[in-house]
């Protein structure tokens, strides 16, 4: 079932990787299950670090690291299950096809880095974060963006956690769009 609500979009910008980390952790602590994110950037952009902070947040067991070269990292112990996926290495669309990630999540927090590889849409309700150099060499700046009425739910926790505007932590600088 869809609602046919519109994108709700959010722009932050972090000024270390320390504040990108905590940034994730606000998500990992706010995610409900069958979370879906797709993380997007060039290599190096903090994609990686983003994850660290959601498995933090979902005080998941162990070191979060990118699955490059295992494809898939299970991260358990937590709050909910993590799910890490890196499609960079993928070229046919059968493999990603084979690794069921909608299906395998349904109970914890899939967290996607490389989803263009995909030719299929991973879900339907997604977090989409764009992470994109700032001013500063440690500056990022997240555009996130919610489809879904359970994404839209998650950003607006995220943006608004105690039922006010005022920004605290890495969003200091943010706007909304």
């Amino acid at each position: 079932m869809t609602t046919g609500a519109l994108p709700t979009v959010w722009h932050v910008t972090t000024h270390d990787p320390d504040e990108t980390r905590a940034l994730g952790a606000r998500l990992g602590v706010l995610a409900p299950a069958s979370t879906v994110v797709l993380l997007r950037g060039d290599l190096g952009a903090g994609k990686t670090v983003v994850a660290q902070g959601v498995g933090r947040g979902l005080g998941v067991a162990g070191i979060v690291n990118s699955p490059t070269f295992v494809l898939v990292n299970e991260h358990l112990g937590g709050r909910l299950p993590l799910l890490h996926a890196d499609l960079y290495r993928l070229d046919r669309v059968d493999e990603i096809a084979e690794l069921v990630l909608d299906e395998v999540a349904a109970e914890g927090v899939l967290l996607v880095e490389w989803p263009e590889r995909s030719r299929e849409p991973i879900a339907e309700d997604v977090l989409e974060v764009v992470i994109t150099p700032g001013a500063a060499p440690e500056e990022r700046v997240l555009r996130w963006e919610a489809r879904g009425a359970q994404s839209q739910a998650l950003l607006a926790a995220l943006r608004d956690p105690d039922g006010h505007d005022d920004s605290d932590g890495a969003d200091t600088r943010a706007r909304s769009d």
